[in-house]
């Protein structure tokens, strides 16, 4: 009985094992998961603590300060947006990881348009977007917390000019996607 060269029967147990590799993302997906609970937690618990702030429940954590309540209270209620949208970053991280690699891109008609995650590209991008927001988010509350306890210093420009870099590198990324060719699929259709 001839034997069969032994490359003919190994390649397609590689390309079967590299196949269930994908699975390992499940990691990422629940970890990011994980991440969006606590990060919601987090903002909620920080949250209901600026409502007994206000509602004069709880004492001010800052003392001798000049600030007032409501410019402490919408510091903290920045604070909790900024928490708020970390999760939601790792929510989206999740599902998109999900929707790649476990999924293997299948269309969904239940998942809303603005959750449908095309591939690695769209992944990347909408989180470069959503950075930009979260450092803008971060600037606009360390602008008030500076103007409230201490002087404007010119280092603090940094971040309104990471913001300027991130969002024309993400501005690129677009028109370099509109100006690749359709893949032959898309030509098809």
């Amino acid at each position: 009985m001839p034997s069969r060269p032994e490359s003919t029967t190994l390649m397609p147990r590689i390309g079967v094992a590299i196949k269930w590799t994908r699975l390992i993302s499940v990691l990422a997906v629940l970890s990011s998961l994980v991440g969006a609970v606590v990060m919601f937690w987090i903002g909620t618990v920080n949250t209901f603590k600026t409502v007994l702030l206000v509602a004069g429940v709880e004492e001010p954590v800052i003392e001798n300060s000049s600030i007032k309540l409501t410019e402490l209270a919408t510091i903290e209620l920045l604070e909790c947006l900024d928490v708020f949208l970390v999760g939601l970053a790792f929510l989206y991280f999740a599902y998109g990881i999900y929707s790649l690699f476990i999924q293997l891109g299948r269309k969904d008609p239940d998942t809303p348009s603005w959750l449908r995650v095309s591939n690695i590209g769209v992944l990347k991008k909408t989180l470069l977007e959503l950075l930009v927001v979260l450092l803008t988010v971060v600037f606009v509350e360390g602008l008030l917390e500076r103007l409230s306890f201490r002087s404007l210093e010119w280092t603090y420009l940094v971040i309104p000019l990471s913001i300027l870099a991130i969002a024309a590198s993400t501005r690129l990324l677009q028109f370099a996607s509109e100006e690749e060719p359709p893949t032959s699929s898309e030509a098809k259709e």
